[in-house]
Parts: structure tokens; C-alpha cells; sequence
């Protein structure tokens, strides 16, 4: 008994060593978990009733999901929107009826059919509201002349999707175009068109952590 246990006191003393370790590397593995870095963060998510453009809104859609974000989509009506490559997805509420200070940004969904919301007065004035309440707010593709039209961009440079009337819309404004693929001014995020959406989602992410 006497030889045992001089044989194996060393291995018995540091069994309780390595197995406090393994459980503070548990214990700090469980700390690395983190919350989503947008939880309790509400984002206002805006489609034309057709033609919008599907990755615009499905890459920042599942990436804000992702992070914890609560999303609610608006649009001109609350009837099942079409995107360009047929993805279908259901507005939850109007364009009149939202009340942008119960978000924390308000995202444009790009598209060809896009352009029904550059004359929205409403939608305008909710990004005036937004803007003026240092809200994030994010347009992508052709959305960015919706900008434009509700006059939070007069004297700035952003990127958007070009074509001559949108550029010359945006001379007739006093807006410049910067021709990047995203790029940022104040607390408004832009994006020129479907491949940026994955860097533009991210970019929009940062700014609401």
C-alpha cells in the first residue's frame, strides 16, 4: 500500500490541476458565446410591390435575422411582392402606417421596380424623420434616388446604381455619385447594386452594433 502510493501520489495530485483546467477552458468557451450583436434591434425593411431585386433583400434579410435583429418589411401594399428572379415575399405592413421612430435603421430594397417608391411622399417622410433622428439608413441599387427625392442628400456624395436619369436626377439635386461599390456618409449606408448587398448588409450591421 505503501509503495502504490508513493508510486502514484504525484499522478493523484495533478489529476484535480488538469481537470480545473479543462473546466476553465469549458467555462471560457461558454463565455466566447456571445448574444447576437443586434438583439432587441429593430430594422424597417422597404420593397417595392414587384420587381425587387431578390438578393438585395435576401442577403441583408438573413444576415440582420442572423444577428438577433427583429425585421418587419413594408411596402405599398400588404399583398405578396415579387422579386425580379421570382422570390415572393409577404410586407407586414404599409408604408402609411409605419412609424420610423420605432426603428433603429430603415433599409431600401433595390430593383427595376424600386423606382414606384421614389415619388413616395410618405416613405419620404419617414427617411426625413429617421434622418433627422440620427437613425441608420440603407438604400441599395436604384433605391438611393429615393434619397435623393426626400432631400436628406443635397450636397453629398453617395454610389447607386447609374443610368442617365438617375444621374441626371442626381445632378439636378445637387448629389454627387461616388461610382463605389458601398459607401457610407454620416449615418447613411449605400450600395450600387446585387453584388454588393453581402458588404452593404455587413456595413449596415457595424453601424447598428
Amino acid at each position: 500500500m505503501e509503495v502504490f502510493t508513493k508510486k502514484y501520489l504525484p499522478i493523484l495530485f495533478i489529476l484535480p490541476i488538469i481537470f480545473n483546467a479543462c473546466q476553465g477552458g469549458e467555462d471560457k468557451k461558454m463565455d466566447e458565446k456571445k448574444e447576437p450583436s443586434l438583439k432587441g434591434k429593430n430594422i424597417l425593411m422597404v420593397i417595392a410591390s414587384n420587381n425587387f431585386r431578390d438578393e438585395e433583400f435576401k442577403e441583408p434579410h438573413s444576415l440582420f435575422l442572423t444577428e438577433g435583429a427583429n425585421v418587419v418589411i413594408a411596402s405599398t401594399d400588404t399583398n405578396e411582392a415579387k422579386g425580379m428572379l421570382g422570390m415572393k415575399v409577404k410586407p407586414d405592413i404599409l408604408i402609411e402606417e409605419v412609424k420610423p421612430l420605432d426603428f433603429d435603421a430603415i433599409i431600401l430594397v433595390g430593383g427595376s421596380g424600386s423606382t414606384e417608391l421614389w415619388e413616395n411622399k410618405k416613405l419620404h417622410e419617414h427617411l426625413r424623420n429617421a434622418y433627422e433622428n440620427k437613425k441608420v439608413i440603407g438604400a441599395i441599387c436604384l433605391s438611393p434616388v429615393t434619397l435623393v427625392k426626400a432631400g436628406i442628400l443635397k450636397g453629398k456624395s453617395v454610389t447607386c446604381y447609374e443610368t442617365p436619369e438617375v444621374v441626371q436626377i442626381f445632378k439636378e439635386n445637387d448629389v454627387g455619385l461616388t461610382g463605389k461599390s458601398v459607401d457610407v456618409i454620416e449615418q447613411i449606408i449605400t450600395a450600387n447594386g446585387p453584388p454588393a448587398a453581402k458588404e452593404y448588409a455587413e456595413k449596415i450591421i457595424e453601424f447598428l452594433k
